[in-house]
């Protein structure tokens, strides 16, 4: 496509409506088309309305350097007074404002003048371009899809092409925005323009293919004419706007009341009956979810009870907080979703497997549907589980084709607006570990069109997908996207949650656990199997009991044509053992058919017949869905992977026990698994025998980054077998979430790396060259650390408080405050400014707001970073940038390149 195609009348058989805004096509390709021509352009405004492009294309054209060519543009600039309109009289300029505005288009218009005037444009503005005052049309001009696009809009950080036919698209490119920076943009009223743009972006999902017509012309409200797309076929809408008290984006009804512009997004989705439908479908989840609860407990027929969870919510302004059930964070996010803007919330949920994170979030979803509160914020749930999707793109649209209402742009627009917030579910589990080490990838799609606006909750059952997360958000700042994140993460279960369940269920059984059991029961996935297995007679061996009753339930699936079973209980167990291995040293999620049919034979020690491999697919237990052209095969729920896993490591030889666990970093709940089947094997070699050989190999480790598998599982080991001890005891090199201190004697602890360390009475602790996240003496008094062990701790809590920088935990334990000089102070503040993977927002005071607990540091010295703050930025080394956030004026420091050239 070139020029001429672009600026080509439309055919005269089309409604007038078509030629009217294609004047105005026509004066942008000029206008752009005459900046490309100068060295220096005059600045033109974006995206500029009829009027202004006629205006800057007179102005402009002096830099087109011959007669013919000014004229030219000059006429075409001139053509928008031309009269099609008789008795009164009515210019092309006047009739485009007010059909534009919704007012009709007029039965006596000059179609034949009309027609030709768009048609003396096209070949005016072709002249123009062939007679060679441009030689490069970039970046006013660019190819989208093969086709020829014109500059529309421009951000600073996306651009946005019109093309001649076809949806509008924005471009990220690097190159392009470089280029872009370098012209003069003039941007008249910057927030109309954004919200003019942003209505038109949002109405992309409701309105028919290249139906939507935006006319911003201050003072006037917006004008958008569209139409909207129905079952019954389009339907014409003309929508008014404008920006109100405080930049509050509002719609103006057809009576003139003016409402808030989510209202309007919620009247094009017919609100109620979208609530209605998604809530319908959601219903359906949750009985799916039911019938597994069922299928896995059959002896527990009343219903099983919804039973609160607390979590551990943590965001980037009030710190971590313990007090707060999952309900009651998820509102939280909800209430909170119009508190920042400038940033997309994004909100990871964390939990062991059977945490009840699936349940937590079904939970949260319905009673969002289920509000009677005036668009008030719904969730949209979304399970990564049984399904075909293979992108969160085709995941959403996939959720929501049954409304007949949204796919997934509508959704997002939603999400932008504050309506709405995405619920992923099993976040990890969708990126099917492909991209397990870049999950921002997995997202990208998503968060840039929500364009730094509205709330995600991603739930994964590790918090190396948060981690990961993280690191993502903080090594890619080109990406011009603004994130909050923010953490739940699921606490176990305490008796009180067990024995609220079983009072729900009528369960009559004591609960009155084994030790080994007692470690398990902190999920309502095992307090469920554990009242379950409390019913049956004889009660059995709980570590075997769910699984175990699965399997040779679902074995009259696995018969041949004969009715014969293919594979036996013990086949199966010991198939799914070979997966769990194959699965945790590939740390993915998944395998494919052919490593399926091969863990088979390794475990059978046979070769399958054909028979044989074309019914392994239907194994109970194990899900199947295409990914990237093949079928990919995972555990139904991670508690069996878990559990098969541990059975693995428990039957295999010694040393190939050490090799796996020396290569595979076990969870907390592999380790329990691992501890209280060790002995039911009847192994020659104890537990403590395998932790001291496993302790030797990391021990023997060049470096800790060649045996980081082999400490995560020695860690979680050690704390299973050596955290209750009574005697000296020592660790190296363990890194573990949380370990617990309990008994007697002193603990040393040498290159361990722990993030919650929580220490009894009677237990005594010294640390060296360890890192220890969050140090717990709650349930003891005293100072317990041994030498200078407390300058390993990043957070101490006691029975006096909670200190968080080194000089508040060294008066919390009683110790003298160190003497530090000003060098070192200084440096120590350039250190944390230079490595901050946060922005440093503080107020008028340059004080960090105090909830935030990621600025600690600023606090370490007194107030004395209030006087280096305020002397770097008059030397110029920081810079203040205003942020766009509610509550009191907050400014972001940046440090400028002077700052690192020291």
């Amino acid at each position: 496509m070139t020029i001429a195609d672009l600026v080509a009348a439309p055919d005269p058989q089309q409604e007038s409506f078509s030629a009217l805004v294609h004047v105005e096509y026509q004066l942008r390709v000029l206008g752009l088309l005459c900046a490309a021509a100068d060295e220096s352009p005059a600045k033109f405004s974006t995206p500029g309305s009829l009027e202004t492009w006629a205006e800057y294309c007179r102005k402009q054209s002096e830099k087109l350097g011959c007669t013919e060519c000014r004229t030219d543009a000059t006429e075409v600039a001139d053509s928008i007074e031309m009269v099609v309109v008789k008795g009164p009289q009515t210019s092309i300029r006047r009739v485009r404002n007010q059909v534009c505005h919704g007012g009709p288009i007029p039965e006596n218009i000059d179609r034949a003048v009309l027609h030709g005037a768009v048609t003396h444009n096209a070949e005016r503005i072709v002249r123009i371009y062939e007679h060679g005052h441009v030689s490069e049309l970039s970046p006013y001009f660019r190819m989208i899809d093969g086709a020829l696009a014109a500059l529309h809009s421009f951000s600073g950080t996306a651009a946005r092409y019109w093309p001649r036919r076809g949806e509008a698209r924005d471009v990220t490119d690097p190159d392009v925005m470089d280029a872009l920076k370098q012209l003069n943009f003039q941007r008249g009223d910057r927030l109309l323009d954004d919200f003019a743009q942003d209505i038109a972006r949002d109405l992309k999902g409701f309105a028919e293919r290249d139906s939507v017509y935006v006319l911003a012309s201050p003072p006037d409200p917006i004008a958008v004419r569209w139409d909207r797309r129905s079952s019954d076929g389009p339907v014409p809408r003309v929508d008014r706007f404008v920006i109100g008290a405080d930049h509050a984006r509002m719609w103006l009804t057809e009576s003139g009341a003016k409402k808030p512009y989510k209202a309007f997004l919620a009247d094009v989705c017919n609100w109620p009956l979208l609530k209605r439908r998604l809530l319908e479908e959601l219903e359906e989840q949750v009985a799916a979810e039911k019938r597994i609860s069922r299928e896995l407990f059959p002896n527990l027929q009343q219903r099983v009870p919804h039973v609160p969870t607390m979590v551990q919510f943590d965001d980037d302004y009030q710190g971590p907080r313990t007090d707060l059930t999952i309900t009651e964070a998820c509102k939280e996010v909800t209430d909170g979703i119009h508190a920042y803007r400038g940033s997309t919330n994004l909100i990871t949920l964390t939990g062991e497997a059977g945490a009840g994170k699936t349940h937590s979030l079904l939970q949260y979803a319905r009673e969002s549907l289920a509000e009677d509160a005036d668009l008030a914020p719904v969730a949209i749930y979304i399970s990564s589980s049984r399904t075909s999707a293979t992108s969160l793109d085709k995941l959403i649209t996939e959720r929501v084709a049954g409304t007949r209402i949204l796919d997934r742009e509508p959704v997002l627009a939603l999400c932008r607006a504050g309506l709405a917030i995405l619920v992923i579910d099993g976040f990890d589990e969708m990126l099917g570990f492909r991209s397990y080490d870049d999950p921002l990838s997995g997202l990208q799609p998503i968060l840039d069109q929500l364009r730094n606006r509205g709330a995600v909750i991603l739930s994964a059952r590790a918090s190396y997908s948060e981690a990961r997360l993280w690191k993502s958000l903080t090594e890619h700042p080109a990406k011009a996207s603004n994130h909050r994140l923010t953490t739940m993460k699921l606490q176990p279960w305490r008796r009180a949650e067990l024995l609220k369940l079983a009072g729900h269920l009528s369960s009559e059984t004591l609960i009155e656990e084994a030790p080994e059991i007692r470690q398990l029961l902190t999920t309502p996935f095992f307090c469920l199997a554990y009242i379950a297995w409390k019913q049956t007679d004889p009660p059995g061996d709980f570590l075997r009991f769910v699984v175990d009753t699965y399997l040779q339930r679902e074995l009259s699936k696995l018969v041949d044509s004969q009715n014969a079973e293919l594979f036996s209980q013990d086949d199966l167990s010991e198939i799914f053992c070979e997966v769990a291995e194959m699965t945790a040293r590939n740390v993915a999620a998944e395998v494919d058919e052919s490593d399926l049919v091969t863990a088979a034979e390794v475990a059978l020690d046979r070769e399958l017949d054909e028979k044989e491999q074309r019914r392994l697919v239907a194994l109970c237990g194990m899900s199947a869905e295409w990914s990237e052209h093949e079928l990919s095969f995972s555990f139904t729920h991670l508690a069996i992977a878990e559990h098969f896993l541990a059975r693995q490591i428990v039957r295999v030889p010694f040393q190939q026990t050490l090799a796996l666990l020396s290569e595979v970093a076990i969870s907390a709940l592999c380790a329990q698994l691992i501890a209280s089947m060790w002995s039911e094997e009847a192994r020659e070699e104890s537990l403590e025998a395998l932790i001291a050989a496993l302790q030797a190999r990391v021990s023997a480790a060049q470096s800790t980054e060649e045996c980081r598998p082999a400490m995560a599982s020695l860690g979680e080991l050690w704390a299973r077998v050596h955290g209750t001890a009574d005697n000296r005891r020592t660790a190296s090199r363990i890194m573990v979430d949380k370990l617990e201190l309990n008994g007697s004697g002193t603990v040393t602890l040498n290159q361990a790396q722990v993030k919650r360390l929580v220490v009894g009475p009677g237990v005594t602790v010294r640390l060296t060259d360890s890192q220890i996240d969050q140090l717990d003496l709650s349930r003891t008094s005293g100072n317990p650390l041994l030498d200078d062990s407390h300058k390993q701790v990043g957070e101490l809590l006691t029975q006096g408080g909670l200190a968080t920088t080194p000089r508040q935990i060294r008066e919390l334990l009683g110790l003298p405050e160190e003497s530090v000089d000003e060098s070192d102070i200084e440096a120590f503040f350039r250190d944390k400014i230079a490595n901050a993977r946060a922005a440093i927002v503080v107020d008028r005071h340059y004080n960090p707001p105090d909830e935030d607990v990621r600025m600690k540091w600023t606090r370490e010295h007194g107030d004395r970073w209030q006087a280096f703050a305020k002397r770097l930025i008059t030397e110029g080394k920081l810079i203040e940038e205003r942020v766009n956030a509610a509550g009191q004026q907050k400014w972001r420091l940046r440090p400028t390149e002077s700052f690192f050239e020291e």
